[in-house]
């Protein structure tokens, strides 16, 4: 992934895609990954106690319970309300369940686009708790939180795209999903060691030394980029001092590491060895490149593993073109794996790989350990660049391309991207305001002396990501990256977010 600084506080990225996934795992009509809930959909046997209505809607909530298509109708909330009825500010459906049960997942579907914000509440100490709250709800939405136990829940669908449109929630189900084992899940972040640089960090208090190593509590493989690039076929180290500065700053991070909180929780340190822009004349510079030196690159990559003892390598090489250009990956990336496995048989070969790219052989594909599925800066018609519905699609077309799901980790970003998609990337840790840690939208952000609105990968929407990767069975979740986050000592972060998610979801944690 070649990504470079516009600002201070600005991320520039151009980066290459997405990446597939082969699984024998459930899928709804529309090809969707479904997760493999092992808990009863609590929804079963329950009944609704209130609707709200406006006027001339008709009351058709309990089409929520149903499993066919038709669907309850919400209507805007600008419309009069129907007689008898309060003018409520929400369109609402309370429900009844069969019993209290406790629950920490929500699945909502909807037919269409048309919810912008809806929370979901549950009747607790004889008062309505919001237990979960977003912007998108879309074909598929899992909701992750923490478990809460009651009876009664409530649906609240707070706004519309459009005031002529009524939403159409097809179904709502509740489960309470815990596994046991998860040793395999890759939870991973980008690094640069020239953004937050290591040996600056341990100048700081113990304090603030624990505190940033929070993050390795959480993460479990470290990508370090933009660290290395190529001159002819000779590496060349992008940091103050060289090769010498590496070392350093190498060495400086496995420290920071080594203060963590949790010393049983191994972390491993891969480096991008290739990245686009190698080569120069954009894309097409690194075809022309690695075709006269890839095994020399090949080569010289597995010898900086062993020398620096690395856990692996990571590959961005955007984009093979030709089927010349694609027999040179394919052989480049066999000897490269072979060569690691040769001096470190557990050795990770990452790729930054793009579903709309993927000419490589099956073979080749199937050496990556993992997938990194860049599932973010694809503004929708909303503007929103990273929603859930937006990595369900990508993993879909992963699978169709013959990759494996479990080798996939799913994208989550801790920056934004102007709603209008325009070449603005402001850090997460930036943004202030209320709801940081559930809204995904925010407004009058200031970067690089632009004003607009963004939408960004909010810690809730994190979460839900990587309780999505982990009980439909994906490799994992990646973020990019690590310096555009809080730290973890702010709940809003979007570190924080994937933390609930493994707490709430993985037995021991």
């Amino acid at each position: 992934m070649k990504r470079r600084i516009v600002a201070f506080f600005c991320l520039f990225s151009i980066m290459g895609g997405i990446v597939l996934t082969g699984c024998g795992k459930k899928t709804g009509k529309n090809g969707i990954i479904k997760p493999n809930f092992t808990s009863l959909n609590f929804m079963a046997g329950a009944v609704i106690t209130y609707e709200s209505l406006k006027k001339k809607e008709t009351p058709d909530a309990e089409n929520l319970f149903s499993d066919d298509d038709k669907a309850w109708t919400p209507e805007d909330l600008n419309r009069s309300p129907a007689e008898g009825q309060e003018d409520v500010c929400n369109s609402t459906a309370e429900i009844k369940l069969q019993k209290p049960v406790t629950f920490n997942v929500a699945v909502i579907e909807e037919i269409g686009n048309e919810v912008q914000y809806f929370r979901l509440q549950a009747f607790i100490d004889e008062e309505w708790k919001t237990v979960y709250q977003s912007e998108k709800i879309e074909e598929y939405r899992l909701c992750s939180f923490d478990a809460v136990t009651t009876d009664k829940i409530r649906l609240s669908i707070d706004k519309f795209r459009s005031k002529d449109v009524p939403a159409k929630i097809k179904s709502l189900k509740l489960y309470y999903e815990i596994v046991d084992e998860a040793k395999d899940f890759n939870v991973t972040v980008y690094q640069r060691l020239d953004g937050d640089i290591p040996s600056e960090i341990l100048k700081g208090t113990k304090e603030e030394i624990k505190n940033y190593a929070r993050f390795y509590d959480v993460y479990n493989t470290v990508l370090i980029f933009a660290a290395v690039q190529w001159d002819n076929d000779n590496m060349v180290f992008n940091l103050d001092g060289g090769e010498d500065g590496f070392a350093r700053e190498l060495s400086a991070l496995r420290e920071i590491i080594s203060h963590r909180s949790n010393p049983s929780h191994k972390v491993k340190i891969v480096c991008t060895g290739l990245a686009d822009g190698t080569g120069g004349d954009g894309h097409a510079g690194v075809n022309v490149f690695m075709a006269e030196h890839w095994e020399s690159v090949a080569h010289k990559l597995i010898a900086f593993v062993e020398k620096y003892d690395l856990d692996g390598l990571d590959i961005d090489w955007e984009y093979p073109a030709t089927p010349e250009d694609w027999d040179c990956f394919n052989k480049f990336i066999t000897r490269l794996d072979d060569g690691m496995k040769k001096i470190k048989p557990d050795a990770i070969l990452s790729g930054a790989l793009s579903a709309w790219a993927l000419g490589m052989s099956r073979e080749t594909l199937a050496r990556f350990n993992q997938i990194q599925f860049m599932a973010y800066d694809g503004n929708d018609e909303d503007g929103y660049q990273s929603s859930l519905n937006q990595a369900q699609w990508g993993l879909v077309q992963f699978v169709k391309n013959g990759a494996d799901l479990k080798n996939i980790n799913i994208g989550i970003a801790a920056y934004g991207r102007p709603t209008n998609g325009a070449p603005y990337w402001p850090f997460w840790k930036t943004v202030e305001g209320e709801h940081l840690y559930w809204n995904s939208m925010h407004y009058n952000i200031l970067c690089s002396g632009q004003i607009f609105d963004a939408t960004y990968c909010a810690p809730a929407l994190a979460g839900d990501k990587t309780a999505y990767a982990l009980l439909c069975g994906a490799g994992g979740v990646m973020v990019f990256r690590l310096a555009s986050d809080k730290t973890m000592d702010n709940p809003s972060s979007v570190a924080c977010g994937i933390e609930n998610a493994l707490i709430r979801h993985i037995s021991g944690k």
